[in-house]
């Protein structure tokens, strides 16, 4: 009578492992679904990870360091133009006639105090290279810093414009913008002295 019931337990137990199990659904759509809030301790993933249907969305959670702690949620289902995370920008902008590649500053509006903002890469239409007595390439001269409660942007070739027979110059910069929720901004300032080489007087972050 004993074996005989334990392969009855061991039975019930190959059913259970291989059935779809709800809490707070009588339609559970995966091996285990929750509707509703749920708290643990570590994830196991499925191998091979399974691929979502074409009628599935995502959501993934962030959480910023302490002491803020905050939560938030993204998925595919984003209101237009609310910030993600990490959001990618791009400007273009065309020039003074009268110069034709100097962005003296241009505001972009976006809240420095509430995101940090990175040149990631750069275009300019107009030929750069200059023909002198000796070949000159200049060298692009372009920052985002931040005045007053917004990011601005310069872009510039020192001590160059294109010829007056060219259209005005436009650029094209693409920023990393990022949420400073998510995002830790490191400033450090030292002095070579009578050296080429140098180092960091301790590590910004390890």
């Amino acid at each position: 009578m004993t074996k005989i019931t334990s392969m009855i337990l061991l039975l019930g137990s190959t059913v259970l492992l291989n059935a779809q199990v709800g809490i707070n659904t009588s339609n559970p759509e995966k091996e285990l679904t929750v509707n509703g809030t749920m708290k643990t301790s570590g994830i196991v993933f499925k191998k091979p990870m399974e691929k979502l249907g074409t009628d599935e969305n995502y959501t993934f959670i962030i959480k910023s360091p302490a002491p803020e702690n905050k939560i938030t949620a993204y998925n595919d289902s984003f209101v237009p133009n609310s910030p993600a995370p990490i959001n990618i920008i791009q400007f273009k902008i065309t020039c003074d006639p009268s110069d034709k590649d100097w962005v003296k500053e241009f505001d972009t509006k976006i809240n420095s105090k509430k995101f940090l903002v990175v040149i990631s890469s750069f275009g300019f239409t107009q030929p750069v290279r200059t023909n002198t007595a000796d070949w000159l390439t200049p060298v692009p001269q372009i920052f985002a810093y931040s005045t007053g409660t917004t990011w601005k942007l310069k872009a510039d070739y020192e001590g160059f414009s294109p010829t007056s027979t060219l259209p005005t110059g436009e650029w094209t910069l693409n920023l990393l913008v990022y949420d400073r929720s998510y995002a830790k901004e490191f400033n450090s300032t030292q002095s070579l002295r009578n050296s080429t080489t140098g180092a960091a007087a301790a590590p910004l972050i390890q």
